[in-house]
This record gives structure tokens, sequence and C-alpha cells, in this order.
């Protein structure tokens, strides 16, 4: 966890201000349309160019741990439809900063109750929110406050960005958010509201999405899992998502004794809001990650099979927690095989008393199929018969 003696900083602070003695207050619109505008608020408050739709320098109040900052109508700028922001904070677990915006008539519209954790002070986290743009097509103010804890207020980062088409296969997902790493991101991880657990088991066709543990909890060395299977799966994804892990250590995973490997994480570009240094100088990504490792069906046995996750860390790293959350297992089981001559009789499966029959049901083929059925054949008449 973070204490209170412990300075850390974004990585942006870093990059732009190389002289402690340079003012708080940079040029007014320095920075290219594309640009970011980055506020560093700790361990001393630092401001970046102002891109062209941001009115002025932000206005930051200790005092009450607000931050303002006035943005632009949509329509000043050519090109920028909607902004994006990344807020990076020490989290206490008391639900986090709160995200708001004012019109130009002075309306107050929240965008998020708290960006945080509730109960779980899980330390360094960051999260980013796609804002509405309804709201800010006229203009107004982005309001940032986390009321009596400034010092937990690390930075904050506001981008633009730009609409494009999108075709989703399937009715489950709906992305909204492309970074330019091409990370995808669902509406309910960038709408400001807190993520739900993904919890319960789900059946989607031929694969069951079983639940490990969707709660937040620490992984201090390593933690097991035992999931009971009835049935042959044909593969297996493992999936979770972690918060605090140093970008040198990683996931291990062990299979019923067996080291499959290290979990995966998707990729991330150095000038990621979320990159932060710590006091040795050593770069830490905050926020919440999503992780998977493929299993493939030999190392899967019926019966109760044990996953061991065990956590490495590098030499460098200066022992900060690692916390996991909305940990499952995907199985993909096999199919029946269509068309058929008989109703199917499948094998049922079973994962911590879930039932996985499939539930689908064969129907009536799309397309003609050749005629199967034989007419009875026509008896001759007997010789002599007319």
């Amino acid at each position: 966890m973070l204490g209170s003696r412990v300075a850390i900083f974004s990585l942006m602070a870093a990059v732009f201000f190389s002289a402690s003695a340079r003012a708080v207050d940079p040029p007014l619109h320095a920075g290219g349309t594309f640009d970011p505008f980055l506020l560093a608020l700790q361990p001393e408050v630092r401001m970046g160019a102002l891109p062209p739709w941001v009115e002025g320098p932000a206005a930051v109040d200790a005092s009450t741990a607000t931050v303002t900052v006035s943005l632009q109508p949509d329509w000043l700028v050519v090109g920028v439809e909607m902004f994006v922001a990344t807020i990076v904070f020490n989290d206490n677990g008391d639900g986090g900063p709160a995200l708001e915006w004012e019109s130009a008539d002075g309306k107050v519209s929240t965008i998020s109750y708290g960006l945080g954790e509730i109960g779980n002070p899980v330390g360094l986290n960051s999260r980013t929110v796609l804002l509405p743009q309804d709201l800010t097509r006229a203009g107004g103010k982005l309001l940032l406050s986390y009321f009596g804890k400034f010092d937990s207020l690390l930075s904050m980062a506001i981008r633009p960005a730009r609409e494009d088409s999108m075709t989703v296969i399937g009715e489950r997902h709906s992305p909204v958010l492309i970074d330019g790493n091409l990370q995808v991101f669902e509406d309910g991880e960038v709408n400001g509201t807190r993520p739900i657990p993904m919890a319960g088991d789900l059946r989607n066709g031929s694969i069951i999405e079983a639940e490990l543990s969707a709660r937040v909890e620490p992984l201090e060395d390593s933690l097991e899992f035992v999931i009971p299977i009835q049935g042959k799966p044909e593969a297996a994804m493992l999936r979770l998502e972690s918060l605090g892990l140093d970008p040198e250590s990683r996931i291990e995973v062990f299979l019923n004794g067996e080291n499959l490997g290290s979990l995966a994480f998707p990729s991330f570009q150095l000038d990621d809001p979320s990159l932060v240094t710590d006091w040795n100088g050593n770069l830490i990504l905050a926020g919440w990650r999503k992780g998977s490792l493929f299993i493939a069906s030999r190392h899967l046995v019926e019966g109760d099979n044990s996953i061991v996750l065990t956590l490495k860390r590098s030499s460098a790293e200066t022992g900060r927690e690692v916390f996991l959350r909305n940990s499952g297992i995907h199985l993909r089981f096999s199919t029946p095989q269509w068309p058929q001559d008989f109703p199917p009789n499948p094998i049922e499966s079973k994962i911590d008393g879930l039932s996985t029959a499939p539930d689908f049901s064969l129907v009536e083929p799309a397309l003609p199929q050749a005629e199967t059925t034989k007419q009875p054949a026509t008896e001759s008449p007997a010789p002599g018969t007319p």
C-alpha cells in the first residue's frame, strides 16, 4: 500500500517539466489539436501546454480537493468530437474521487459518483472515463473532487477523441472506446459507473463462463482455486483482472501441479496517463488490467482441478500489494454434430453445481435439402390385367 511518506507522481510530470523552478502557468494554447492536456497534482501542481480546446489553466483548490478544467465547445475545434479523462489517485476504499460537468448555464451533471473501490483500499488506482458528448458539445467545465483528500489525487489527463464507425459481432458486447494501442474498452468500463463484479456462472452455447472469485482479494504469494468438472472440455481460458502488478513482475499459473506459464496482459503505450513512477523511479501502471491464459484440453481432468496463481516479483520491485478481481475460467465443450438422423442425447457436465447440458436445439435447415425419403415402389399390374 502507499503510505503518506510515499511521493508518487505521474510520468507526465517528469516528461515535460525538467526544471522545478518553472512557473506553474504554461503558455496558453501551445499544444496541438490532438495533444492531451496533462495535469500533475502531486508532489506539486504542474500543467502541460494547453491544447486549443482548453480555455485556460486549470483551477486547483487544495483546501477543497477540487480541480476545474474549462473545455471549449466541440464545434470550435475541427476534428475533436469527444473527450476522455484519466484520473490517477490513491484509492482508500471510500469510493474514490467524483467527476462532474458544469454547463455554461451553471447546471451540474454527475458523470461519476466515485471512481474507486468501496471497502477495499487498493492503493494506486486509475480510471478512464469517456465524457458524454451531449454534455461536452456546448462546452463547459469538468469538475474533479475528492473532498478532504487532495493528497490522494495524483494526476489528471484529458485527451481529445474522434468518432468512427464500428461493427460488433454478437449482442453481449458494447465497445465504445479504442485507445492508441488499439485496446478496446466496453461501455461499462469507461462510463464512470463502478464495474459490476462478474459473479455467477453463465452458459453461452458451448462455452461455460465459470466464476472463480469475483470479489477483490489480495495476491500475496499464491492463491488457489479448485474447480470440479464433469465431462471433458475441449479447452479453457483463464481470465482475471489485476491491480498493482509491476510491469517487470508476472503471475504464473499452475494447473494440477504443472506450470503452464504466465498470464498475458495487454501491452501499453509509454505515454499512457496511467503510467506513473514510484519513489525509486520504477514505472508502475496504475489501475485494473485484464490478464488471460489459454489452457489446452490435455491439462484438464474430470473431477477436481487445482489452479494456483503465484506472484513472481522483480528484483527491483518495492513490494506494492497486488490485487485480483473477476477471476474466472471459460470452458469450451463439444457440440453435437448437425444434421443428425436421431435426436441428440448430450452428456451433461457440471461446474460447482452448474448444469451444462447444451442449451441449443436442432432446427429446420435454412437451405433446401435433397430428398432423402424413398417413395414406396408401385406394384406392377399382374399379366393380363388392364
